[in-house]
């Protein structure tokens, strides 16, 4: 075990503006198993930093961290826009302060609204490929499929095999910080023990009781605005 192992910076990159989100469920979970070591906790609210103006100070903090947990949602099959901004306005501020890099290892947990958790897969090679420009140490990636279920559905009896499966990942990941592992891992992937037609059919209801709160039909859901036919290229 390397005891020289102290600070972990615990990134939120969650979009959301007020109401709870599924990464913030996920990086309080992960911080109970930072705890637990012993390990000291910087926590970074993406929308915050940027919003707020704290992005030097969070700057600093990523460049003393000893490990880097990146947690957010799936956007588009990749990052969400505002953590995207963020590590671009990162890597500049790292280019001015290479001397100072402490080569930290870095971690990724995503979810998606897919029930796959493989569809997760495209967004931690974006940060694996970030950590090697910032000459930092990519370790593995937590992939959760069903993400959106985890924040409404955490008190229910069948998510208790799920929220196992993530303490696992979690005190794995956190093995691996302070004993800096070396051996090539693997992602893991978490996917919610629940029918997929059921899964389905509930997502869909959420989309069109968004839809009428919103002045819009059901219909209104699957017109494309954009979209034009026997157009002459």
């Amino acid at each position: 075990m390397n005891l020289e192992t102290k600070r972990i910076v615990l990134v939120n990159s969650s979009p959301k503006l007020t109401e709870e989100s599924t990464s913030g469920l996920l990086n309080n979970l992960a911080a109970k198993q930072i705890k637990t070591a012993g390990l000291e906790i910087y926590r970074i609210n993406v929308r915050q930093s940027l919003f707020q103006g704290k992005t030097e100070n969070d700057f600093e903090a990523m460049l003393d961290a000893d490990a880097m947990v990146l947690t957010f949602p799936l956007y588009v099959f990749c990052l969400p826009g505002i953590l995207m901004r963020f590590l671009q306005d990162y890597y500049t501020f790292w280019l001015k302060q290479q001397d100072r890099v402490k080569n930290a290892r870095v971690y990724a947990i995503v979810n998606c609204g897919f029930p796959e958790a493989r569809i997760n897969l495209e967004a931690v090679r974006v940060i694996q490929c970030f950590s090697r420009k910032i000459n930092s140490i990519f370790r593995f990636g937590v992939m959760i499929g069903g993400g959106g279920m985890l924040q409404g559905a955490k008190d229910t009896p069948f998510m208790r095999k799920t929220f196992s499966q993530l303490e696992n990942a979690f005190q794995l990941t956190m093995d691996d910080i302070l004993n800096c592992g070396q051996a090539v891992m693997d992602n893991i992937m978490i996917t919610m023990n629940f029918p997929k037609k059921l899964y389905f059919f509930m997502g869909n209801r959420g989309w069109y009781s968004t839809a009428k709160k919103n002045g819009l039909k059901r219909k209104d859901l699957y017109r494309k605005p954009y979209f034009q036919e026997n157009v002459n290229l």
